[in-house]
């Protein structure tokens, strides 16, 4: 669809609007429609015939260019074959601070979008539209931006999955991946829609590295987690931003290592907050001491299952992360809340 969005002010202007409507103008344009975000000096340029909706950002609702309010709602009205959405983020006539503006009314040509429970219901006060008839779709992000995450690493959108363990390391014998990806398919079979991400190549330094990634790529496919395991350094090396990138956006830190001098990773997972499932090396209690959650290196993935999904399970901060993850990615949001809006025929409006 050909799509104008509109508000007072857009980006490189800051302010919360601002970015949402940036956002959005972008979530959009991944879903392959054409958008123009526009404020009043480009909307007086416009040519209206070429959109086939028009998302009004706060211009219904606020006060802070009311000829531009009059002349929107005036459109609307000489124009239902559009498709026009009134989203309001503010409500000035239940703001005191407002109190000396004139209320515009509802605009009936407009279907209204509250960006939470408390808007729709300050908007039906205010106009004495039942609650029903505005939708609520909150606020998004695009949370690769937010983040400051790589082309790379936000292009698997791994905030998707339920779970993902990241593992930075070479392949190597004694970094023991078989042990991550059995634990991978103990992790699969239980429900749970895991990603366990492998930064490392095999190692030029040692001669069986190849044949070591053939051994882990026949083993995952003999558990049938092939799809879960992702062999991020193969075709390419990652750069430390990428690395960064994915400590961010993972969910915990798994380190099975047979043995180690150090275990670096342990240290840059904590620097990023990120929960640290390791094996129970004296040099990794040395390194973590109780800041790590341990299991033997013979340890049954079952067992080791378990343990990561009652963590899964209850932990507060992960369970927040995941409701963020599927609650406001602006691109879900577009999809499933508001194209629907927009295709509805405008007889429903």
């Amino acid at each position: 669809m050909r799509l104008a969005i509109l508000h007072y002010t857009h980006s490189p202007v800051i302010g919360g609007v601002e970015r949402v409507i940036r956002d959005q103008a972008e979530a959009l344009m991944q879903l392959g429609h054409q958008v123009d975000l526009l404020d009043h000096a480009l909307w007086k340029k416009a040519d209206t015939s070429h959109f086939d909706a028009i998302i009004v950002h706060n211009v219904f609702t606020m006060p802070f260019n009311l000829e531009w309010t009059r002349e929107l709602t005036a459109l609307a009205a000489a124009k239902p074959e559009l498709r026009w959405i009134n989203w309001v983020h503010d409500v000035a006539a239940v703001n005191p601070h407002y109190a000396h503006i004139q209320w515009q009314e509802a605009v009936p040509s407009a279907l209204p979008v509250a960006v939470s429970e408390v808007r729709r219901q300050d908007y039906s006060q205010a106009t004495g539209l039942p609650l029903e008839s505005i939708h609520v779709i909150p606020n998004g992000l695009d949370f690769a931006a937010v983040l400051g995450l790589t082309p790379r690493i936000a292009e698997l959108r791994l905030w998707e999955h339920d779970l993902v363990l990241a593992h930075p390391t070479r392949l190597i014998r004694r970094k023991n991946l078989e042990l991550g990806i059995r634990t991978t398919a103990k992790l699969k079979q239980s429900g749970c829609d895991v990603v366990y991400a492998i930064t490392g190549a095999p190692d030029p330094h040692q001669t069986d590295g190849k044949r070591y990634l053939e051994e882990l790529k026949a083993l995952a496919y003999e558990l049938g987690v092939t799809e879960q395991l992702l062999w991020l350094g193969e075709s390419a090396p990652l750069s430390d931003e990428d690395v960064r990138s994915l400590y961010v956006v993972a969910d915990a830190l798994f380190f099975p290592s047979t043995g180690e001098g150090f275990g670096l990773p342990l240290i840059e997972s904590l620097a990023h907050r990120l929960p640290i499932f390791c094996s129970d090396l004296a040099v990794h209690r040395e390194v973590l001491g109780k800041a790590g959650r341990y299991f033997g290196v013979d340890e049954k993935p079952d067992v080791i299952s378990a343990q990561i999904m009652h963590w899964l399970q209850t932990d507060t901060v992960v369970h927040h992360r995941r409701h963020l993850w599927r609650e406001h990615d602006m691109v879900k949001i577009c999809q499933e809340h508001l194209e629907p809006l927009l295709l509805t025929a405008t007889a429903t409006l």
